[in-house]
């Protein structure tokens, strides 16, 4: 006990302290605003569930990792009531914090859980070192700063022991079964021959190193990746949301991208400097962990391309301490000339991420669903994104092309817009502005009215929706781009007219169900419309099907020229990971007869991009390996040597696979084929009209 000596420590290490974490979070104030303090209760529910639940750090695919890091992070929490009592004890030597009195049942208790997630820690302290130094993945960032920190977690734990140990040896404790480590340390030290007056030395010495260390170590937090320790929880806590009344997928919540407001003045056009960035992404950025978990099935970075999110958020962080004391005079500025003037000298984004890196992300999701701390990577590079259309006018000429067909056409082939019925020229399908007896407005997209591949799987739905007797109707020539590939490629204006004028036109002819065939359509319809006041019901054709065959209105025979041949299903991105939706394709496939469903060993949350996601599937892809082989591999292997059919549910997977196929020459191996042409081929027409 030494009162004085304590509070000195304490004054000291907490005024370094709290001065460090000033000074770091302090540039967040000159940064972008955001509200990411509503539904408190959702937010709570996730912080429980992902941030104290560690929910995605056990991942089967991660577990043994995941486990160590669960193992340190239980012994810090339970550890954090023993490092409370030894300070008070340096206070009052008879100190116990409430409840926990060491003769009590719950002191006990406590005592014999602490001694076992003594052990839980030196097993993580013991399985990462090795990770780190032996087994070594390529993923995990190499730094001195891990191995420290690791070696001052043994040491508290160590610490702790000795002082219970030495504590226990010196009065003559005997062994105690609520306390099984601490009395084995104690036997031994009583073995040793140890006098009092080196027993008493040594608790003193441990109790105080404890203390020092638990300081130290909380001090150098904020200086690197471990910084993540302080703002993870937080991070959890204060993740995007999906849009209110739309479910969670447990997933990305980033399917739904920022609205820019185009109409103001005071409004950055994306992001040209760190000034631009939220406070949320630079929170992002601190808490890091470093990882690597974003690189397991990123496609980029599987397949060489100048992106990987971990050297990202690297760089973006020592990007945003480079220039944080301009950030922090940004911030105590009051004269707005003068504030223009220095957010003009910030450097360019640029410096942290190059133009090249911000165009080969294909927004797949994938960083964002395996983080553990809710990192939001893919808003910030279509933010890069934005900022270089928008302002610079700097984008790939391919982009250019897509954008000229969108604004002048209604879809980025920039194929005349009075062709977008030729599809069904034949079939005589309802127009949703002449009646209103439809239950669904099919919205064909611009895939399904203009890709010659793609016009089969628009009429193979045809059939199957007049099988089962389900009305529905198209806008036809009305219909236009919702503009998905324009946002993501960073052209928000366009988006946003094409946004509005499809708003417009579903409340018009009074839709209330949208029924799309292209994931990145049904996420665009469903998550980002109700940005401007369009907000429906939207079904994903794969799902209406499988509900179709659920509820018997629909029984498909063996598809024709499948027998015995096996089917995997590639999840498209913006349906499995962006919106949960990963199990009605599989059951529409298992209701075929005849089918025999293989898993590719990426599949479902894990699934593997095609390439076409972010607007990729309009630009050349240039640079490592092909992404689409890349799928098209993994394919043809779980398949075998004789061959089957790779079954999906969007037009761009369709093209990016089918390319795949005829580029590694396994035509005569391979069939692409949609759910819809699938459950088509087995149906035999009798209640519906002749074959589409």
């Amino acid at each position: 006990m030494n009162p004085l000596l304590a509070a000195l420590l304490l004054i000291v290490a907490g005024a370094v302290f709290a001065w460090t974490l000033y000074r770091r979070l302090l540039p967040l104030r000159a940064l972008r605003s955001e509200t990411r303090t509503d539904r408190s209760r959702e937010r709570l529910s996730a912080l429980l569930r992902f941030g104290l639940g560690q929910r995605r750090l056990v991942d089967p695919e991660e577990l043994r990792p995941g486990l160590l890091h669960v193992a340190i992070f239980v012994a810090f929490l339970v550890l954090a009531f023993r490092t409370i009592t030894l300070f008070g004890m340096a206070f009052a030597a008879e100190f116990h914090l409430p409840g926990l009195s060491p003769g009590g049942p719950i002191g006990l208790a406590y005592g014999l859980v602490k001694d076992a997630v003594d052990v839980l820690a030196l097993a993580g302290v013991v399985g990462f070192i090795y990770r780190r130094l032996v087994t070594r993945p390529e993923r995990v960032t190499r730094s001195w700063e891990g191995l420290v920190i690791l070696l001052l977690i043994a040491a508290l734990v160590v610490t702790d022991l000795l002082f219970d140990g030495a504590e226990r040896a010196g009065s003559g404790s005997g062994w105690s079964g609520w306390a099984p480590l601490g009395s084995v340390v104690a036997e031994a030290l009583a073995r040793s021959g140890l006098s009092t007056a080196t027993l008493s030395a040594l608790a003193q010495a441990s109790f105080w190193s404890h203390l020092v260390i638990i300081l130290v170590f909380g001090n150098l937090l904020p200086y690197g990746k471990h910084f993540h320790v302080i703002t993870g929880l937080p991070n959890v806590y204060l993740q995007r949301l999906p849009p209110p009344g739309v479910p969670s997928a447990s997933t990305a919540h980033t399917a739904a991208l920022r609205k820019l407001d185009l109409e103001s003045e005071a409004v950055q056009f994306g992001t040209r400097s760190v000034k631009d960035l939220s406070w949320k992404e630079a929170l992002d950025v601190y808490s890091c962990t470093e990882c690597g978990r974003c690189e397991t099935h990123c496609p980029t970075y599987l397949t060489g391309k100048p992106l990987t999110h971990k050297e990202v958020n690297r760089s973006l962080r020592r990007h945003l301490g480079e220039q944080a004391s301009a950030l922090i005079r940004i911030g105590q500025t009051r004269d707005a000339a003068e504030r223009d003037k220095q957010i003009e000298a910030l450097p360019p984004i640029r410096q942290a991420i190059a133009p090249e890196t911000a165009w080969a992300c294909t927004t797949c999701g994938w960083c964002e669903t395996a983080c553990p701390v809710f990192i939001e990577n893919t808003p910030r590079l279509i933010d890069v994104r934005r900022y270089q259309v928008l302002v610079e006018a700097s984008f790939p000429d391919e982009a250019a092309r897509a954008f000229k067909g969108i604004e002048a056409q209604g879809n980025p082939w920039g194929i005349g817009s009075n062709r977008r019925t030729e599809w069904c020229a034949d079939l005589d399908i309802l127009r949703a502005q002449e009646t209103q007896d439809f239950e669904y407005l099919f919205y064909v997209g611009c895939a399904g009215a203009f890709d010659e591949r793609q016009k089969k799987v628009s009429r193979a739905l045809v059939r199957i929706l007049r099988q089962a007797g389900v009305k529905f109707a198209i806008l036809g020539e009305d219909e236009t781009c919702n503009g998905e590939a324009a946002r993501r490629l960073g052209n928000e204006y366009l988006f946003q007219m094409q946004a509005m004028a499809n708003v417009e036109k579903f409340q018009a002819c009074g839709a209330k169900k949208i029924l799309v065939q292209c994931p990145h359509c049904f996420n665009t319809i469903r998550n980002e419309f109700p940005q401007f006041g369009g907000t429906f019901e939207v079904v994903h054709h794969a799902e209406l099907i499988a509900q179709l065959v659920a509820d018997g209105r629909i029984r498909p025979d063996a598809a024709r020229g499948l027998e015995g041949k096996p089917v995997t299903f590639h999840d498209p991105c913006y349906l499995s990971r962006h919106n949960g939706v990963t199990e009605p394709p599989r059951a529409v496939l298992e209701a075929v007869p005849g089918v025999t469903l293989r898993e590719m060993a990426r599949s479902r949350r894990q699934s593997f991009c095609c390439g076409a996601g972010g607007g990729r599937f309009w630009l050349e892809e240039k640079l490592g390996t092909r992404i689409n082989q890349e799928r098209v591999r993994e394919a043809a292997e779980t398949l075998g040597p004789s061959g089957g059919v790779v079954a999906t549910g969007c037009p761009f997977c369709l093209t990016m696979l089918q390319d795949g196929v005829n580029e590694l020459g396994k035509e005569d191996q391979l069939r692409v084929l949609d759910v819809a042409e699938i459950v088509a081929q087995g149906l035999d027409g009798r209640k519906g009209q002749s074959e589409a």
